[in-house]
């Protein structure tokens, strides 16, 4: 019996008919169509020769948060109760094909394997996907003609799926943009929700209907390009310059404790450490930071107990308090906001190294004007605990990029921007 499967047309003529793309992503605004076209189209392909189609999530607490559900009434829907079996964890056809369903967050590079042999990958909810999760799956599908489909709302612009597909253009991905209005099935209550929301708030509903990141009207402190751009410079003649230290100590807990090192305008030297106790972190800055270093450090409280130390062993110790006052103070509402906006000035002239964590925790740190202390309106970084409730960096916590702008802290107003692009030139910067 002839049947006639109907998917969202610019789905049908952009990533299948003639697509020969290892990665289809789909993205844009509630109500596109693009899950139950997806589910369509893999149950199709299913019938017409055995596969292994793998469905995943970053977190999957039941198989009634997976897509199952769907899958299960799109075979009732067409009736194809004759050729699919539905079993508790599974979905079987008659062919051999198989559907299972997984949450990548429980996975390791060991217990992933299992996914080895899929020749299709459904990544639902692909703006949760974390990068932890994106840099396991990957090489696991490695079938020369296994195929990924990644269906998402966008949400921020630091999500990894965002980052890999939609801002850095991968080869071997073909990208997809809908809206509601690309769905001609596009339902009259989802159209009254949609109004709705429009009436409460314009800029959410935007980023709900329209697929407009959640962050676009947000105000961030260092531009990803330019992060980007400073980690592919190579500067290979820092110049005879005195090296410099920034150093982010952290307690026995879960943050990171860094050190950067620069020489100039290039970062030479860089130390991550986790969980342990200050007695190492002195012994490791030790050696870390010759004691004809300048050492920038967080003034914290184990910081200050840390600086006490060095300082007493004759290390060069700038004591960095951020919630200090400013060099300037016209523009900044503390020392954290300066020192962020002081790396941003300096990132076109910089070399440092290639580090993603670094950078996502770099370009995802907002600021915002502020009534300040002083009286008046300045900028002013936001809070660590704000920072953690929108990144999706590994570390909910800033301290590598904490780490890096102690580094080119510059406390006492000295550092002369043009001779810095002049050196720069002089050197071999790029």
């Amino acid at each position: 019996m002839q049947q006639n499967v109907e998917i969202i047309k610019k789905i049908k003529d952009e990533l299948v008919d003639n697509c020969d793309a290892r990665h289809r992503i789909v993205y844009g605004g509630r109500g596109k169509g693009a899950s139950w076209s997806i589910a369509r189209i893999l149950l199709l392909e299913a019938m017409a020769e055995e596969l292994f189609i793998v469905c995943v999530r970053e977190v999957q607490k039941s198989i009634e948060l997976s897509v199952q559900k769907l899958l299960v009434d799109t075979i009732k829907l067409f009736g194809w109760q004759f050729f699919y079996k539905v079993t508790k964890n599974k979905i079987i056809g008659n062919n051999g094909s198989v559907f299972v369903f997984s949450g990548l967050h429980e996975h390791n590079s060991d217990s992933i394997k299992s996914l080895e042999g899929a020749d299709r990958c459904w990544v639902a909810e692909a703006q949760s996907i974390s990068r932890a999760s994106i840099d396991i799956l990957r090489p696991t599908i490695r079938k020369e003609t296994a195929v990924f489909w990644w269906d998402f709302n966008p949400r921020y612009s630091s999500d990894p799926v965002w980052v890999d597909y939609i801002r850095n253009k991968d080869p071997y991905a073909k990208t997809l943009f809908l809206r509601h209005y690309d769905n001609k099935w596009f339902p009259k209550s989802l159209q009254q929700e949609m109004e709705a929301d429009y009436k409460r708030d314009e800029i959410r509903a935007r980023h709900i209907w329209e697929g407009e990141l959640s962050d676009a009207n947000d105000s961030f402190v260092c531009p990803a390009e330019l992060v980007e751009a400073a980690m592919q410079r190579i500067i290979t003649k820092p110049g005879p310059h005195v090296p410099v230290i920034g150093a982010d100590i952290a307690h026995q807990g879960g943050d990171e404790i860094t050190f950067f090192k620069r020489i100039g305008n290039k970062v030479v030297d860089r130390y991550i450490a986790k969980k342990q106790r200050a007695p190492k972190t002195v012994e490791d800055l030790k050696i870390f930071a010759t004691k004809n270093s300048i050492i920038n450090i967080d003034n914290g409280h184990l910081g200050g107990a840390v600086a006490d130390i060095l300082e007493d062993d004759g290390y060069t110790i700038n004591r960095i308090n951020f919630g200090g006052k400013p060099k300037d103070t016209e523009h900044y509402e503390d020392v954290a906001t300066e020192m962020y906006f002081e790396l941003r000035d300096q990132l076109p002239h910089i070399d440092v190294p290639i580090d993603e964590e670094l950078a996502m925790q770099l370009y995802t740190r907002k600021y915002d004007y502020i009534n300040g202390k002083r009286g008046y309106e300045v900028m002013k970084i936001e809070s660590k605990d704000k920072f953690a409730e929108h990144t999706h960096a590994l570390h909910k916590s800033p301290d590598r990029a904490d780490g890096l702008v102690l580094c080119f802290y510059d406390p006492y107003g000295s550092m002369d921007m043009s001779a810095l692009a002049g050196s720069l030139s002089a050197y071999g910067g790029k």
